[in-house]
Protein backbone atom coordinates (compact mmCIF):
# COMPACT_ATOMS: atom_id res chain seq x y z
CA UNK A 1 0.00 0.00 0.00
CA UNK A 2 1.56 3.31 -0.67
CA UNK A 3 2.22 5.57 1.58
CA UNK A 4 0.33 8.68 1.03
CA UNK A 5 2.60 10.98 2.26
CA UNK A 6 3.14 14.45 1.24
CA UNK A 7 6.60 16.02 1.76
CA UNK A 8 5.81 19.64 -0.13
CA UNK A 9 2.75 21.58 -0.30
CA UNK A 10 1.60 21.99 -3.83
CA UNK A 11 2.68 25.04 -4.77
CA UNK A 12 6.12 23.80 -4.70
CA UNK A 13 5.28 20.09 -6.70
CA UNK A 14 4.11 22.95 -9.47
CA UNK A 15 8.21 23.38 -9.29
CA UNK A 16 9.69 20.20 -9.17
CA UNK A 17 8.39 17.58 -11.65
CA UNK A 18 10.12 14.31 -10.03
CA UNK A 19 7.70 13.51 -7.50
CA UNK A 20 7.03 9.62 -7.15
CA UNK A 21 4.06 7.61 -6.12
CA UNK A 22 4.13 8.16 -2.50
CA UNK A 23 4.35 11.89 -3.19
CA UNK A 24 7.59 11.98 -2.38
CA UNK A 25 9.77 15.19 -4.54
CA UNK A 26 13.59 14.88 -5.40
CA UNK A 27 15.97 17.52 -4.96
CA UNK A 28 19.35 15.99 -4.67
CA UNK A 29 21.22 13.99 -7.07
CA UNK A 30 24.42 11.70 -6.33
CA UNK A 31 26.23 11.14 -9.19
CA UNK A 32 28.70 8.29 -9.46
CA UNK A 33 31.94 9.22 -11.29
CA UNK A 34 33.56 5.42 -11.41
CA UNK A 35 33.16 2.25 -9.49
CA UNK A 36 36.79 2.24 -8.87
CA UNK A 37 38.44 2.15 -5.50
CA UNK A 38 41.53 2.60 -4.27
CA UNK A 39 40.18 0.61 -1.01
CA UNK A 40 38.72 -2.04 -0.46
CA UNK A 41 36.36 -1.01 2.93
CA UNK A 42 34.05 -4.43 4.40
CA UNK A 43 31.14 -2.68 3.89
CA UNK A 44 31.40 -1.40 0.36
CA UNK A 45 32.68 -4.13 -2.29
CA UNK A 46 34.50 -7.52 -1.76
CA UNK A 47 38.07 -8.02 -1.11
CA UNK A 48 40.50 -8.54 -3.83
CA UNK A 49 37.69 -6.89 -6.57
CA UNK A 50 38.71 -6.66 -9.80
CA UNK A 51 35.82 -6.75 -11.66
CA UNK A 52 35.10 -3.06 -12.74
CA UNK A 53 33.07 -1.19 -15.73
CA UNK A 54 34.60 -1.27 -18.81
CA UNK A 55 35.88 2.12 -19.73
CA UNK A 56 32.93 2.25 -22.66
CA UNK A 57 30.28 1.50 -20.17
CA UNK A 58 31.65 4.56 -17.93
CA UNK A 59 29.38 8.29 -18.64
CA UNK A 60 31.85 10.70 -20.65
CA UNK A 61 32.11 14.44 -18.92
CA UNK A 62 29.84 15.79 -21.68
CA UNK A 63 27.01 13.07 -20.48
CA UNK A 64 27.23 13.66 -16.73
CA UNK A 65 26.90 17.30 -17.31
CA UNK A 66 23.80 16.88 -20.07
CA UNK A 67 22.08 15.15 -17.32
CA UNK A 68 22.84 17.38 -14.81
CA UNK A 69 20.99 20.14 -16.99
CA UNK A 70 18.06 17.58 -17.27
CA UNK A 71 17.81 17.38 -13.87
CA UNK A 72 18.24 20.95 -12.90
CA UNK A 73 15.36 21.73 -15.09
CA UNK A 74 13.39 19.25 -13.31
CA UNK A 75 13.86 20.48 -9.62
CA UNK A 76 17.16 19.53 -8.79
CA UNK A 77 18.95 21.66 -6.61
CA UNK A 78 22.07 19.87 -5.07
CA UNK A 79 24.44 17.46 -6.70
CA UNK A 80 26.80 15.29 -5.13
CA UNK A 81 29.55 13.68 -6.82
CA UNK A 82 30.43 10.26 -5.59
CA UNK A 83 31.71 6.85 -6.93
CA UNK A 84 33.19 4.58 -5.88
CA UNK A 85 36.35 6.83 -5.16
CA UNK A 86 35.45 9.52 -7.56
CA UNK A 87 39.34 11.73 -7.23
CA UNK A 88 40.33 8.68 -9.14
CA UNK A 89 38.72 9.88 -12.50
CA UNK A 90 41.20 12.35 -14.18
CA UNK A 91 40.33 15.95 -14.33
CA UNK A 92 37.78 15.52 -11.82
CA UNK A 93 37.77 19.35 -10.99
CA UNK A 94 36.65 20.10 -14.51
CA UNK A 95 33.82 18.56 -13.98
CA UNK A 96 32.93 20.19 -11.04
CA UNK A 97 33.34 23.25 -12.54
CA UNK A 98 31.02 22.12 -15.19
CA UNK A 99 28.33 21.01 -12.75
CA UNK A 100 28.56 24.33 -10.04
CA UNK A 101 27.79 26.92 -13.43
CA UNK A 102 24.51 24.60 -14.22
CA UNK A 103 21.72 27.15 -13.26
CA UNK A 104 19.36 26.53 -10.63
CA UNK A 105 22.28 24.30 -9.32
CA UNK A 106 22.82 25.72 -5.79
CA UNK A 107 25.76 23.78 -4.53
CA UNK A 108 28.04 20.68 -5.68
CA UNK A 109 29.85 18.37 -2.79
CA UNK A 110 31.44 15.13 -2.65
CA UNK A 111 31.73 12.19 -1.02
CA UNK A 112 35.51 10.72 -0.38
CA UNK A 113 37.58 8.25 1.37
CA UNK A 114 40.46 11.00 1.37
CA UNK A 115 43.51 8.93 -0.05
CA UNK A 116 44.00 11.47 -2.46
CA UNK A 117 41.92 14.63 -1.58
CA UNK A 118 44.82 16.38 0.02
CA UNK A 119 46.76 16.98 -4.01
CA UNK A 120 43.72 17.97 -5.13
CA UNK A 121 41.53 20.08 -2.77
CA UNK A 122 42.35 23.72 -3.81
CA UNK A 123 41.55 22.67 -7.25
CA UNK A 124 38.21 20.92 -6.55
CA UNK A 125 37.55 23.94 -4.10
CA UNK A 126 38.72 27.01 -7.06
CA UNK A 127 36.54 24.87 -9.06
CA UNK A 128 33.19 25.61 -7.05
CA UNK A 129 32.97 22.15 -5.00
CA UNK A 130 31.35 23.35 -1.59
CA UNK A 131 31.82 20.63 0.97
CA UNK A 132 33.16 17.00 1.22
CA UNK A 133 31.99 13.95 3.30
CA UNK A 134 35.22 11.82 4.17
CA UNK A 135 34.48 8.21 5.10
CA UNK A 136 36.67 7.61 8.37
CA UNK A 137 35.64 4.29 10.42
CA UNK A 138 38.48 4.12 12.24
CA UNK A 139 41.64 6.11 14.11
CA UNK A 140 43.68 3.35 15.04
CA UNK A 141 45.89 2.23 12.26
CA UNK A 142 45.85 -1.44 12.62
CA UNK A 143 42.62 -1.23 12.54
CA UNK A 144 42.10 1.33 9.84
CA UNK A 145 44.11 -1.70 7.53
CA UNK A 146 41.43 -4.30 8.30
CA UNK A 147 38.47 -2.44 7.51
CA UNK A 148 40.06 -0.56 4.07
CA UNK A 149 42.72 -2.96 3.33
CA UNK A 150 45.39 -0.41 3.21
CA UNK A 151 47.31 1.12 5.69
CA UNK A 152 47.12 5.39 4.55
CA UNK A 153 44.72 6.21 8.25
CA UNK A 154 47.62 9.09 7.88
CA UNK A 155 46.78 10.19 4.38
CA UNK A 156 43.00 11.05 5.28
CA UNK A 157 44.18 12.71 8.16
CA UNK A 158 45.82 15.19 6.21
CA UNK A 159 43.08 15.34 3.89
CA UNK A 160 40.88 16.25 6.54
CA UNK A 161 43.01 19.21 7.35
CA UNK A 162 43.74 19.70 3.71
CA UNK A 163 40.12 20.46 3.13
CA UNK A 164 39.53 22.51 6.15
CA UNK A 165 42.00 25.10 5.18
CA UNK A 166 40.43 25.70 1.86
CA UNK A 167 37.27 26.05 3.29
CA UNK A 168 35.12 23.65 2.16
CA UNK A 169 32.68 22.16 4.69
CA UNK A 170 34.16 19.19 5.77
CA UNK A 171 31.86 16.15 7.07
CA UNK A 172 33.36 12.54 8.57
CA UNK A 173 30.73 9.55 7.73
CA UNK A 174 31.66 7.04 10.06
CA UNK A 175 30.02 3.03 9.42
CA UNK A 176 29.74 1.63 12.53
CA UNK A 177 29.70 -2.24 12.87
CA UNK A 178 29.56 -4.63 15.87
CA UNK A 179 32.49 -5.90 16.97
CA UNK A 180 34.81 -3.85 14.20
CA UNK A 181 34.50 0.13 15.88
CA UNK A 182 31.90 0.53 18.02
CA UNK A 183 34.25 0.95 20.82
CA UNK A 184 35.19 3.68 19.00
CA UNK A 185 31.78 5.78 19.20
CA UNK A 186 32.95 8.11 21.95
CA UNK A 187 36.42 9.02 20.27
CA UNK A 188 34.43 10.49 17.46
CA UNK A 189 32.17 11.94 19.41
CA UNK A 190 35.15 13.76 20.84
CA UNK A 191 36.20 14.46 18.10
CA UNK A 192 33.57 16.42 16.61
CA UNK A 193 33.71 18.06 19.85
CA UNK A 194 37.33 18.86 19.69
CA UNK A 195 37.52 19.92 16.27
CA UNK A 196 33.94 21.74 15.75
CA UNK A 197 33.56 18.86 12.84
CA UNK A 198 30.55 17.31 12.57
CA UNK A 199 30.70 13.06 12.43
CA UNK A 200 27.65 11.33 11.38
CA UNK A 201 27.46 8.24 12.21
CA UNK A 202 25.93 5.67 10.01
CA UNK A 203 24.16 2.55 10.56
CA UNK A 204 25.77 -0.97 8.87
CA UNK A 205 23.69 -1.35 5.88
CA UNK A 206 23.32 -4.48 3.49
CA UNK A 207 25.16 -2.86 0.78
CA UNK A 208 28.23 -4.96 0.89
CA UNK A 209 29.59 -6.54 -1.58
CA UNK A 210 31.87 -8.28 1.22
CA UNK A 211 28.19 -10.17 1.84
CA UNK A 212 28.85 -10.50 5.98
CA UNK A 213 26.24 -7.94 6.80
CA UNK A 214 23.66 -9.65 9.60
CA UNK A 215 21.49 -8.16 11.67
CA UNK A 216 23.88 -8.93 14.57
CA UNK A 217 26.62 -6.50 13.04
CA UNK A 218 24.71 -3.65 13.24
CA UNK A 219 25.04 -1.63 16.07
CA UNK A 220 22.11 0.68 16.70
CA UNK A 221 21.59 4.62 17.05
CA UNK A 222 19.85 4.12 20.25
CA UNK A 223 23.10 2.34 21.35
CA UNK A 224 25.44 5.21 19.81
CA UNK A 225 23.54 7.46 21.80
CA UNK A 226 23.47 5.96 25.13
CA UNK A 227 27.31 5.12 24.77
CA UNK A 228 27.93 8.66 24.38
CA UNK A 229 26.07 10.17 26.56
CA UNK A 230 27.39 8.35 29.25
CA UNK A 231 31.07 9.53 28.43
CA UNK A 232 30.27 12.98 27.40
CA UNK A 233 26.71 13.76 28.92
CA UNK A 234 22.96 14.50 27.25
CA UNK A 235 22.57 14.95 23.59
CA UNK A 236 20.17 17.64 22.35
CA UNK A 237 18.53 17.11 19.07
CA UNK A 238 19.81 20.22 17.10
CA UNK A 239 16.61 22.48 16.03
CA UNK A 240 16.62 23.26 12.49
CA UNK A 241 13.76 24.53 10.58
CA UNK A 242 15.06 24.39 7.25
CA UNK A 243 13.98 21.86 4.17
CA UNK A 244 17.52 20.41 4.38
CA UNK A 245 17.82 19.72 7.96
CA UNK A 246 14.24 17.99 7.39
CA UNK A 247 14.95 15.74 4.85
CA UNK A 248 18.64 14.87 5.40
CA UNK A 249 19.24 11.36 6.29
CA UNK A 250 21.01 12.13 9.30
CA UNK A 251 19.76 13.78 12.29
CA UNK A 252 21.82 16.18 13.93
CA UNK A 253 23.11 16.44 18.11
CA UNK A 254 24.54 18.66 19.77
CA UNK A 255 27.63 17.98 22.38
CA UNK A 256 27.27 19.77 25.77
CA UNK A 257 30.03 22.64 25.65
CA UNK A 258 30.28 22.47 21.63
CA UNK A 259 30.03 20.25 18.99
CA UNK A 260 27.90 18.21 16.51
CA UNK A 261 26.81 14.48 15.53
CA UNK A 262 24.45 13.05 13.40
CA UNK A 263 22.87 9.32 12.92
CA UNK A 264 21.99 7.80 9.98
CA UNK A 265 19.85 5.18 11.21
CA UNK A 266 18.83 3.16 8.01
CA UNK A 267 18.45 -0.18 9.99
CA UNK A 268 16.61 0.38 13.18
CA UNK A 269 14.49 3.87 12.06
CA UNK A 270 14.39 3.61 8.50
CA UNK A 271 13.46 7.51 6.97
CA UNK A 272 12.55 6.40 3.33
CA UNK A 273 9.14 8.80 4.23
CA UNK A 274 11.68 11.53 3.72
CA UNK A 275 13.69 10.38 0.91
CA UNK A 276 14.32 13.39 -1.22
CA UNK A 277 17.62 11.48 -3.45
CA UNK A 278 18.07 9.82 -6.18
CA UNK A 279 21.24 8.25 -7.71
CA UNK A 280 22.94 7.91 -11.41
CA UNK A 281 25.80 5.21 -11.86
CA UNK A 282 28.71 5.58 -13.16
CA UNK A 283 27.74 2.97 -16.03
CA UNK A 284 24.88 5.34 -16.41
CA UNK A 285 22.04 3.73 -14.66
CA UNK A 286 18.98 5.84 -13.43
CA UNK A 287 18.13 4.34 -9.35
CA UNK A 288 15.20 6.26 -7.62
CA UNK A 289 16.43 3.99 -4.39
CA UNK A 290 19.79 2.77 -2.93
CA UNK A 291 18.26 -0.60 -3.17
CA UNK A 292 16.49 -0.49 -6.20
CA UNK A 293 18.34 -3.23 -9.10
CA UNK A 294 19.49 -2.59 -11.47
CA UNK A 295 17.44 0.29 -11.92
CA UNK A 296 16.92 2.17 -15.63
CA UNK A 297 19.40 2.28 -17.73
CA UNK A 298 19.56 5.48 -19.17
CA UNK A 299 22.87 5.62 -21.13
CA UNK A 300 21.46 4.37 -24.43
CA UNK A 301 19.91 7.59 -25.13
CA UNK A 302 23.04 9.75 -24.42
CA UNK A 303 24.84 7.26 -26.68
CA UNK A 304 22.01 7.50 -29.55
CA UNK A 305 20.71 10.59 -30.44
CA UNK A 306 17.70 11.21 -28.26
CA UNK A 307 16.79 14.68 -27.41
CA UNK A 308 16.99 16.05 -24.16
CA UNK A 309 13.06 16.16 -23.92
CA UNK A 310 12.78 12.03 -24.22
CA UNK A 311 15.59 11.85 -21.68
CA UNK A 312 13.21 13.88 -19.49
CA UNK A 313 9.94 12.15 -20.33
CA UNK A 314 11.84 8.60 -19.44
CA UNK A 315 13.29 10.11 -16.21
CA UNK A 316 9.82 11.47 -14.92
CA UNK A 317 8.14 7.65 -15.93
CA UNK A 318 10.98 6.30 -14.23
CA UNK A 319 10.40 8.43 -10.56
CA UNK A 320 7.26 7.09 -10.92
CA UNK A 321 8.28 3.81 -9.77
CA UNK A 322 10.35 4.65 -7.35
CA UNK A 323 9.74 2.36 -4.45
CA UNK A 324 9.03 2.34 -0.75
CA UNK A 325 12.97 1.73 0.00
CA UNK A 326 14.14 -0.45 2.79
CA UNK A 327 11.56 -0.05 4.97
CA UNK A 328 9.25 -1.83 2.94
CA UNK A 329 12.48 -4.33 2.95
CA UNK A 330 12.67 -4.66 6.57
CA UNK A 331 8.74 -5.06 6.76
CA UNK A 332 8.70 -7.76 4.47
CA UNK A 333 11.60 -9.65 6.09
CA UNK A 334 13.53 -9.55 3.29
CA UNK A 335 17.25 -8.05 4.31
CA UNK A 336 19.70 -9.97 3.41
CA UNK A 337 23.78 -9.20 2.43
CA UNK A 338 24.67 -7.38 -0.72
CA UNK A 339 21.54 -6.42 -1.63
CA UNK A 340 23.57 -3.99 -3.77
CA UNK A 341 26.99 -3.23 -3.88
CA UNK A 342 27.91 0.18 -2.79
CA UNK A 343 31.32 0.98 -4.54
CA UNK A 344 28.88 0.35 -8.06
CA UNK A 345 26.09 2.14 -7.48
CA UNK A 346 27.40 5.77 -5.37
CA UNK A 347 26.88 6.38 -1.76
Amino acid sequence: MPMAIQIYDRASKKENHLVDRYGRVATKLRISVTDRCNMQCVYCMPRGNDKWFEDRDVLTFPQIIRLGQIFAGLGIEKIRITGGEPTLRKDIERLVGALSKISRIKSVSMTTNGLLLSSKVNQLKDAGLGGVNISLDTFKPDRFKAMTGLPHLDRVKRSIDAALDAGLEVKINTVVIRGWNDDEVVDFAKFAHDTGITVRFIEFMPLDGSGIWSHDLVFSKREMIAKIEESLGRLEPSESKSKDATYAPAKLYSIKGSGTVGFIPSITEPFCNNCDRIRITANGYFMTCLFENPGYHIKPMLDSDRSDSEIREHILQMIEKKPEGIAGIIRTKSLRPALNMMNRIGG
